[in-house]
């Protein structure tokens, strides 16, 4: 698939989201190659210590990006690369995560750059997991560049435990990565020159998932910030049958090559969680390999697949399976009502998060009275169409109102 074809320039951002995400949640052919540069540091260096202030969004360190990604600085955005401050959504401490933020070429509209914080689909759980370390941000450079030239100030931010070096990065886990997307607009909101206020969550995947938790958490957490609204795609809002099928014996291929992620997360979520008690004789052999990044050795990965059991991720007694769903079920959105509207989409045909589960999330989230606009579209996978996504977007950056489908 290629990731960067056709003439407009919104459906191109959708492209990239989706195309970017099916390569990192194992579909048939990536659209971007291995990264060329691996951040040995973050593999061979104790992680940075930064003293942290109790005020979630300061910048904690930055250097220029530009001279990293010569695609990005051909469109004349200004790039930095920035440390901030966030909040763990485990156990609430403060937590330090990396991201990068390009700002638009010209002049900013009147009241102020308006930002859109892009998370980004599933890289790994390990620190130089970070999309943040590599030049062209493991495929993400195309969605920086396309919502940058559509003129918003785009944050990418790497969540907690990626990038940084602080420690396994507790995957899926949405109150945390709803903070570090809220933080990562409070942090371009506060250093950079000519911002406005005004943002939108956006993102695809666990990405979807995190802008999703981004907007639930607004009214509490994201004080002095005005989110205008949020786009989730193909997002995962309950993963509790994910560990039904793994017990049955029901996953398909790509959701056994996420598992391994989800048990090592959930992990860092309680740690008495044993992903050991969880994983089969060929999960168990390969362990090392199903860890590794994104970009790399996919051959290596599909042959592991192939050859793990139907079973192969099912819990070894009823109290390990009681165990890992009281923790993946603290994950399931939506949790609380929101205030600002929200678009979701998702595929009928989706092998990864299936239909039916977002469409529970999204009967839960009109049940609550969320002014939710969704989509399912018949002939997706998870690979779905953003056209109109992108014109929910501008429809409430303009704040023109948005009918609920409700």
């Amino acid at each position: 698939m290629n990731a960067i074809s056709g003439p407009n320039r919104a459906r191109r951002v959708g492209a990239v989201l989706a195309a970017s995400t099916c390569a990192l949640v194992g579909c048939s052919s990536p659209p971007e190659p291995a990264p060329s540069v691996t951040p040995a540091e973050t593999t061979t260096a104790p992680a940075p210590q930064y003293d942290f202030t109790g005020v979630p969004g300061t910048v904690l360190d930055s250097e220029d990006f530009g001279d990293r990604s010569t695609e990005l600085s051909a469109t004349g955005a200004t790039l930095y690369r920035f440390v901030y401050e966030s909040t763990s959504g485990v156990d609430n401490s403060p937590t330090a995560v990396s991201g990068v933020a390009a700002v638009p070429a010209g002049t900013p509209p009147a009241g102020g750059w308006p930002t859109v914080v892009y998370g980004h689909g599933t890289t790994g759980i390990q620190a130089d997991c970070g999309p943040t370390l590599y030049p062209d941000l493991l495929g993400y450079q195309f969605a920086v560049q396309d919502f940058t030239e559509l003129g918003y100030v785009t944050v990418l931010p790497d969540y907690q435990g990626l990038g940084t070096g602080g420690g396994t990065h507790p995957y899926l886990e949405p109150r945390t990565s709803g903070h570090n997307m809220i933080d990562a607009a409070r942090a371009a909101q506060s250093a950079l020159p000519d911002m406005s206020t005004r943002w939108a969550a956006v993102g695809l995947s666990q990405g979807g998932q995190a802008a999703w938790a981004a907007n639930e958490l607004a009214a509490t957490y994201g004080q002095g910030l005005d989110l205008v609204g949020s786009v989730s795609l193909s997002p995962p809002t309950d993963l509790t049958p994910l560990v039904q099928a793994a017990t049955d014996g029901n996953l398909t291929r790509p959701q056994k090559e996420l598992l391994p992620y989800l048990l090592y997360g959930a992990q860092q979520v309680d740690p008495t969680i044993d992903p050991m008690d969880y994983s089969g004789s060929v999960a168990e052999a390969n362990n090392e390999l199903l860890l590794t990044c994104s970009g790399g050795d996919t051959d290596g990965k599909e042959r592991a697949v192939e050859a793990m059991a139907p079973d192969e991720f099912a819990a070894d007694s009823a109290q390990s399976e009681q165990q890992l769903l009281d923790v993946i079920g603290r994950y399931t959105l939506p949790q609380v009502r929101t205030e600002v509207p929200m678009f979701v989409a998702y595929g009928a045909k989706d092998d990864i998060v299936l239909p039916q589960w977002t469409a529970d999330g999204v009967e839960k989230a009109c049940a609550l009275g969320d002014p939710i606009v969704a989509q399912e579209q018949p002939e997706q996978g998870h690979d779905v169409s953003d056209e109109a996504a992108m014109q929910f977007l501008a429809a409430v950056f303009a704040g023109q109102s948005v009918p609920s489908t409700c």
